[in-house]
């Protein structure tokens, strides 16, 4: 994981010198929009093959395969986006593009099969590790959040087209003097932009849409959460208890396995799979241990390391789960995801006070 967010970093550096590669200061929003639409894509797709009983489309032999169309949506998204220009072009290419890419992938199990099995039991561990690779990627991607500076010129540029476009927004201007205030001020572009967004008047911002306002109500109800004490102190106590009943599993199917070899008696089948679940479990509940372990003297350590235990859940146990459970798993790593985003934010607490 960290080798590959070295990769994209390096390739990110790449703009330095005026080299290709300049970052979009709306990436992160972009390709959170991408990814969005291809889970939209893969759960409705499934949802709606279940309930009509896996229909096909086609006869005589034919079957058009939904890849297809994943490819066609592709194919529209990459077209917008070379024909056109504007921002509206770039939200709608994000919208099709990511519901083209899910329809692509959830046919995963047809290209790595011999039989071409839609249904091979480890496609949704693949789809779920090619997501988890994507996630890593916009990450990396957006780096630390600085950009240097002809990206920033480079995008201030990208919002004074929207201006020529469409008028200038109070959050445009906004957005462009705050990305100008870190750049080179002796260089004169940088001058020539800065008098531009000062003289020029601006409108008020434009109602938020549909997916701004969820995303801004699911933020909302996030920050008054962590805000209470108590919801702090539940995590910590969700960590010990899933620590407590992995250790306890592990020591338990152990001593089955022990006792089976004392008394020449089968009793609990184990694949491959679950004891490498188990050991992943157990890794994970050590991690939690040894952050209970520093949780008194150092609370900042202890809080990374349970960020460590649940991307171990998220990038290793999470991933046997889909194996083994196919969609019934997607229910444990929305819990995983909704902790480690409050661990962020813990994290994120205790830093400036441990400076």
């Amino acid at each position: 994981m960290q080798l590959l967010e070295r990769m994209i970093q390096r390739i990110c550096e790449a703009c330095s010198g005026g080299r290709p590669f300049i970052r979009n200061v709306e990436a992160e929003r972009l390709l959170e929009i991408f990814l969005v639409s291809s889970v939209t894509a893969i759960l409705a797709i499934r949802f709606f093959l279940k309930m009509t009983g896996f229909p096909q489309l086609g006869g005589g032999g034919l079957h058009i395969a939904h890849v297809l169309l994943g490819g066609l949506f592709m194919l529209v998204a990459l077209v917008i986006l070379l024909a056109f220009i504007d921002w509206h072009s770039r939200n709608l290419a994000a919208v099709i593009g990511g519901l083209g890419f899910g329809a692509f992938i959830d046919e995963i199990g047809k290209f790595v099969t011999s039989d071409n099995n839609y249904f091979f039991q480890p496609a949704i561990a693949l789809i779920y590790i090619v997501f988890v690779m994507l996630y890593i990627a916009v990450q990396s991607l957006n780096g630390d959040g600085h950009l240097c500076h002809q990206e920033k010129v480079a995008n201030v540029l990208e919002i004074t087209k929207e201006v020529v476009l469409d008028d200038l927004d109070i959050m445009e201007r906004k957005k462009a003097l705050e990305l100008l205030e870190g750049c080179d001020k002796s260089d004169p572009l940088v001058k020539a932009l800065r008098n531009l967004y000062q003289e020029l008047d601006s409108i008020p911002a434009p109602p938020p849409g549909l997916y701004s306002r969820a995303k801004e109500l699911v933020r909302r109800i996030y920050h008054q959460m962590i805000a209470q004490r108590w919801f702090s102190q539940a995590v910590v106590v969700f960590f010990v208890i899933q620590s407590l009943v992995s250790i306890i599993q592990v020591i338990f199917l152990v001593a089955v396995k022990s006792l089976e070899q004392v008394f020449h008696q089968h009793l609990i089948d184990l694949s491959p799979s679950d004891w490498m679940m188990l050991a992943a479990s157990a890794l994970a509940a050590l991690l939690v241990v040894r952050g209970v372990l520093h949780m008194r003297k150092d609370r900042l350590s202890a809080f990374h390391q349970f960020k460590s235990a649940v991307l171990v859940q998220i990038f290793l146990v999470q991933t046997l789960a889909f194996y083994r459970d196919q969609l019934t798993a997607l229910a444990g790593l929305a819990l995983n995801i909704l902790v480690l985003a409050v661990l962020r934010y813990m994290i994120a607490q205790e830093e400036p006070s441990s400076a």
